[in-house]
């Protein structure tokens, strides 16, 4: 199935993150592009330059941006299989497989030094290898400024404004040296600092473009800062995604890119005692139900295993889970949420050139998703 024009068209590229794949440094991540992202991406999307979702933790950033010879062998690499790092993960920072996590994976947070200039190298390499490449436009995700605290009592501070700022203006002087336009989209997630679209869109506006705008710099700012919308994190807090699309264009405020990704979703007390099976210990897993049931930090949060759920009463769970797994039982996912948002995709919702990134960390076969939505986008469902 040849389908590579929804990446030549420019209407809406799609790619799958490699942070599903551990790599220990920029030679473990070569060999994640050569053996499992270009072969998959191929498979599913047939021939011409495909947009490869690349994670980048800050050594690899690093060499990539200080090391020309370096990155013109990365360069090489992705011309040989026909890939452009267009859309990249830099939420986490550093490696997040094998060992504990959890809240670490927010560190450093957006008012570090370390955070800034860990973004820049990495926006310095991408665009780079997109002038090289012939391509005008990458994204980078990442953190939503970092962790509200187990308490929920922490938020957003000025030092996390004005850093994203501060990018936002060496965006824009990467830009006139490049020609490349380079977006840092902020994720929202669970119990982060910005949890919600809705805040992130407000903190956005209130906080980054009044900054920018008093500067006199307001369009460099909404030129280079947006957001990322991820299906999982917008359905665990009970968001809508595709009205959040519109609440983006009321407000001004760009979509870098969509994380395409479902979450858990327990259905009573069955489906609480399913859940709770799912509990691990390197991720966070912040679950949500309504009203007053939760949020739980994580799925070893007490109060969740104390819990009497309703059989009405849902959980829904930061777990990512496979786009095309329906779940059974007590225990489902939100697929018909990710359905919907590719049928509003399809039917011409999204702004042109959006990429569309399948991003489930927790699942190495992530090829097969990147085929379900594939299909989904050309209509061939069958």
């Amino acid at each position: 199935m040849r389908i590579d024009a929804l990446h030549a068209d420019g209407r809406h590229p799609l790619t799958y993150c490699t942070n599903v794949h551990p790599a220990g440094d920029l030679d473990e991540a070569e060999a994640v592009y050569r053996d499992k992202a270009a072969p998959a991406l191929r498979n599913a999307l047939g021939d011409g330059k495909l947009c490869l979702g690349a994670w980048w933790p800050s050594d690899v950033a690093f060499a990539l941006a200080s090391d020309q010879g370096r990155l013109d062998a990365h360069f090489a690499l992705c011309e040989q299989l026909g890939v452009v790092p267009s859309s990249l993960n830099v939420f986490p920072m550093g490696r997040f497989h094998g060992d504990r996590v959890k809240q670490a994976v927010y560190e450093p947070t957006w008012a570090s030094e370390e955070r800034l200039s860990y973004s820049l190298a990495a926006a310095t390499a991408l665009a780079s290898l997109l002038q090289r490449s012939g391509i005008g436009y990458g994204v980078m995700s990442s953190l939503p400024l970092g962790f509200r605290g187990a308490g929920r009592d922490q938020r957003p501070v000025e030092a996390h404004a004005v850093n994203v700022f501060r990018l936002a203006l060496a965006l824009e002087a990467l830009e006139k040296k490049t020609g490349v336009h380079v977006v840092l989209a902020l994720e929202p997630e669970p119990w982060c600092l910005l949890e919600t679209l809705q805040e992130t869109v407000t903190w956005l506006v209130d906080e980054v473009m009044a900054m920018a705008a008093s500067g006199g710099n307001e369009a460099a700012a909404r030129r280079h800062i947006g957001i990322c919308i991820d299906l999982c994190h917008a359905a665990v807090v009970g968001e809508d995604a595709i009205a959040a699309v519109s609440l983006c264009e009321r407000s001004g405020v760009r979509i870098g890119k969509v994380q395409v990704s479902a979450a858990i979703v327990a259905r009573g007390p069955d489906g609480l005692a399913r859940l709770l099976e799912y509990d691990e210990p390197v991720y966070l897993h912040q679950t949500f139900g309504r009203g007053d049931r939760g949020p739980f930090v994580d799925l070893s949060d007490p109060g969740l295993g104390d819990l009497e759920l309703g059989t009405d009463e849902e959980l829904v769970s930061h777990f990512h889970v496979p786009i095309h797994w329906a779940g059974q039982g007590a225990l489902v996912s939100t697929k018909d949420q990710v359905v919907a948002f590719l049928d509003f995709v399809e039917g011409g919702g999204l702004p042109a050139g959006t990429p569309l990134e399948v991003e489930t960390y927790t699942n190495p076969s992530i090829a097969e998703e990147l085929e379900f939505a594939a299909r989904y986008l050309t209509g061939a469902r069958g």
